[in-house]
């Protein structure tokens, strides 16, 4: 039987397209950034990342917890105002305010901002009073104090999306408040006594701890008086961490 053969411009012509198919369904599906342009070219995400730490609890072999959290120092707190005010074309003097309402709060509070992910949405439940996780914040002295608020935000709003691009779909985001001072009238936390301040998150699902070093004399990873971020994974039970 005779084979009929397409004709050669045919045959390219669909070559052609098919390849066109592709590059097109390869490029819908690449990866794209989780920041915007304009953020790589801001001062502020390099100060986020200097002031945030990570790290996963492990119950066994099992995730049970994926935490970031930011410390909102002054140095923080004057990059986020700064930012805040270029995106939204503040006057100087709504600036400044802000700017002075957030050195009060420094001066009362350490203030954190978390974002949280667990397997299971029930446990992500910090701000619940029966909540099955316990935060701490201790330093170098031995002081160890309790939250005196745990307020969870509208993960859906975008203002918290743009600022802290780590809180994904997937996340809870919450403000954490401690006291500057123990139960005892001791401290104050963070700052000149203490060289470094230690998050600890606890709970029957296993224990994580995130640092954030103080001394303003030890440079490390690009981290103003400090060592390398801790993004370390700490576990209840037995096992290696992947």
């Amino acid at each position: 039987m005779r084979k009929i053969l397409p004709d050669a411009r045919y045959t390219a012509s669909i070559c052609l397209g098919l390849v066109f198919l592709m590059v097109v369904f390869a490029a819908g599906c690449t990866r794209r950034p989780v920041s915007p342009p304009s953020q790589e070219r801001s001062s502020y995400y390099q100060t986020l990342d200097e002031w945030t730490r990570s790290t996963k609890v492990f119950e066994g072999f099992e995730s049970r917890l994926y935490i970031y959290a930011t410390y909102k120092s002054m140095d923080f707190r004057k990059a986020y105002i700064d930012e805040y005010a270029e995106r939204y074309q503040l006057e100087d003097d709504y600036k400044n305010a802000l700017l002075e309402r957030e050195s009060l709060l420094n001066q009362k509070y350490n203030e954190f901002f978390i974002s949280a992910f667990t397997p299971v949405d029930e446990w992500n439940d910090f701000d619940k009073r029966g909540s099955i996780w316990r935060l701490y914040l201790s330093d170098n002295n031995g002081l160890r104090v309790e939250p005196l608020e745990i307020r969870k935000v509208d993960s859906k709003d975008p203002v918290y999306g743009e600022f802290f691009p780590f809180l994904d779909p997937w996340s809870r985001g919450y403000l954490v408040r401690f006291p500057r001072y123990d139960y005892k009238g001791r401290g104050p936390i963070g700052e000149e006594k203490s060289e470094y301040l230690k998050l600890t998150v606890t709970g029957i699902k296993g224990r994580g701890e995130l640092v954030w070093s103080l001394k303003p004399d030890r440079q490390a990873g690009g981290i103003k008086g400090g060592p390398d971020p801790v993004d370390g994974v700490l576990k209840k039970g037995h096992g290696d961490a992947p």
